[in-house]
């Protein structure tokens, strides 16, 4: 039976305000480092004039040193660049790094820091960066690098001095330069001189609320999240109507506290859009489907266009089974923003599948891009083969790259599929026997085989196969349902079948695919009453045809034919090929 994948919480993430210009230099610095242009371009930037004359046309306007261009310069410039273009960054480096200190000339300075970066010799670029700020006291791009490598070194207490001036030249782009100066720490970073350095930089600044928004996160990243809270508070406080230090408490409060904490917060901020979706995520959590539902309409009837709001809800509406809403609101998300919903298209191919439209499944699943496409061409595989094209599955399995054990055992669950969908059982035996003479302890392909030797009618090889994977994976909630439906379907060892199932459900007591076997299995102890109440709720979670099948026969035989009839036309209706169907009302007469 088909499983709606489970709706999981989009991860929060700060959504920071833009970033002032002091603090987009500074994180450009430390994350891109400078290029080496290819040939022999800067060199000639620096030699641009003849052997024979000196540099001067720039060091008039910009104090660059006076220098004389001998040949044996000129040499050194194109050997620092051709050893760069032939390989030898370490050579090149050094050669660059040794011109800069004899030139003491900015531009051969920032060259040599440029190429010792690009090489990885972070060591030799500072110390061609400080030539370069010797040399070009005023340079904002000379400050920038050192200022970079200095952090990526971890030696924050000589960045500071570097931090501390771009405060004090741009002032007015304080705020937004705390808001995102978390961004300059990577996992490297020592949390401790952080915050040290954090609380030097804002002692300047206490009525500012990114200050102290700054000074809370480095407080959470050493541990002092007590701090950290009352920070944020504080930060609230300044700022009443900045969302950013509300969605960092709730991050750093225990989960089974974030969902209070974040509808109180809602009370006091109505009108932040940006509450309502994290408190929607936090009820999907805890699986408050309608809450949530609610919350992201509430986002939409605002701004209808709100990608999170319509993607958020839109895989709520599919958990709730509500297939016409999740198409739509998945589909308006599809249409607005292409490039970033990829994923999307695998839950729309699900939906049509769901409503057997073969082809548009298929081309939805063709689609799909990122880290669903290889569920998705699994879904087009056995697709095509339940559609009868055979041929045309087989040669998309074997265009599917499987160079590893885990890849070979899964084509081989592909194979046997294909042949599975197209009725050919005998084939799928043999693809799964050869599978498991090579793989003989794999639980998948045996799980598999028993699936196919049930279709076949073998039921002892199919028991044989499931009590066997369940010595592998005793565990499995998979294989506890199959074997005890098994048990349950032939109608013996039902004592057996009880326990499996009852261990089954306790790991997964919303599933309607077990709720459905643990009614069956009441159905077969003459239970009627629990499983009529069991089976009802299988078949409101999952409109499948096998549970609509057990459904309408436990109906049907506590007397409740008219009702049975209904359930069956409103199944047959969503399928009307459904052999199970067929079979149940040729044994019962149902119409």
């Amino acid at each position: 039976m088909r499983r709606v994948p489970s709706l999981k919480p989009i991860p929060q993430s700060l959504r920071l305000a833009g970033a002032g210009l002091a603090l987009a230099w500074l994180l450009a610095a430390c994350t891109t480092p400078p290029q080496a242009p290819a040939g022999v371009a800067a060199a000639s930037a620096v030699a641009s004039t003849p052997a024979s004359e000196e540099v001067e046309s720039e060091a008039k306007n910009a104090n660059l040193p006076r220098m004389d261009l001998s040949d044996d310069l000129l040499l050194r410039f194109l050997v620092g660049e051709i050893a760069l273009q032939r390989g030898k960054g370490q050579f090149s480096a050094q050669t660059w790094s040794d011109l800069a200190k004899r030139t003491q000339d900015p531009r051969v300075a920032k060259r040599a820091t440029e190429v010792a970066i690009g090489t990885g010799q972070l060591a030799l670029a500072r110390e061609d960066a400080q030539i370069w700020i010797d040399a070009e006291p005023d340079s904002r791009p000379a400050k920038q690098v050192m200022l970079g490598l200095l952090l990526r070194a971890n030696r924050l207490d000589e960045a500071l001095p570097f931090l501390q001036n771009i405060l004090r030249d741009q002032p007015g782009e304080a705020a937004a330069f705390f808001a995102q100066l978390h961004q300059l720490w990577d996992k490297s970073t020592d949390r401790a001189a952080a915050l040290r350095l954090t609380e030097e930089l804002i002692a300047p600044y206490p009525k500012l609320p990114e200050a102290r928004f700054a000074h809370a996160i480095a407080l959470a990243n050493v541990g002092r999240v007590d701090d950290a809270l009352k920070e944020l508070d504080a930060a609230e406080q300044l700022r009443p109507d900045w969302d950013i230090p509300v969605l960092y408490h709730a991050q750093l409060l225990p989960e089974d506290q974030r969902l209070a904490y974040l509808q109180d917060a809602q009370k006091r901020y109505p009108k932040l859009v940006s509450l309502q979706l994290s408190t929607a995520k936090e009820l999907v959590t805890a699986k408050r489907y309608d809450e949530a539902l609610k919350l992201y309409d509430s986002v939409l009837k605002l701004q209808p266009q709100n990608l999170e709001a319509l993607v958020g809800s839109g895989l709520v509406a599919l958990q709730l089974r509500d297939t016409a809403s999740a198409e739509k609101r998945l589909g308006d998300a599809i249409r607005l923003a292409p490039g970033q919903t990829a994923n999307l298209r695998f839950y729309m191919g699900q939906i049509a599948e769901e409503k057997r439209h073969t082809d548009e499944a298929l081309r939805w699943y063709e689609s799909v891009e990122g880290e669903l496409k290889p569920t998705a061409d699994q879904r087009r595989v056995r697709l095509l083969a339940r559609s009868g094209q055979v041929e045309e599955a087989l040669a998309l399995l074997q265009a599917k790259p499987a160079d590893t054990n885990d890849s070979r055992i899964e084509r081989i669950q592909l194979e046997a599929q294909v042949w599975r969908e197209a009725k050919q059982y005998p084939q799928a035996l043999q693809v799964l026997d050869d599978g498991l003479k090579t793989y003989p302890d794999s639980a998948d392909l045996l799980y598999d085989r028993s699936l196919v030797a049930d279709l076949a009618g073998n039921d002892a090889e199919a028991e044989r196969d499931l009590r066997r994977y369940l010595v592998l994976q005793p565990d499995s909630v998979q294989g506890l349902n199959a074997l005890g439906y098994t048990l349950a379907n032939r109608n013996r060892s039902l004592d057996e079948a009880d326990q499996l199932l009852e261990k089954a459900i306790a790991k997964e007591p919303d599933s309607p695919v077990i709720i459905d076997s643990v009614g069956w299995l009441r159905f077969r102890q003459g239970k009627l009453k629990e499983a009529r109440e069991l089976l009802a709720k299988a078949y409101g979670q999952l409109n499948d045809p096998e549970i609509a099948g057990h459904y309408i026969e436990v109906l049907w035989v506590d007397g409740a034919k008219s009702e049975a009839r209904k359930v069956y036309d409103a199944a047959l209706l969503g399928d009307p090929a459904s052999e199970v169907l067929q079979e149940l009302n040729k044994r019962l007469g149902v119409r």
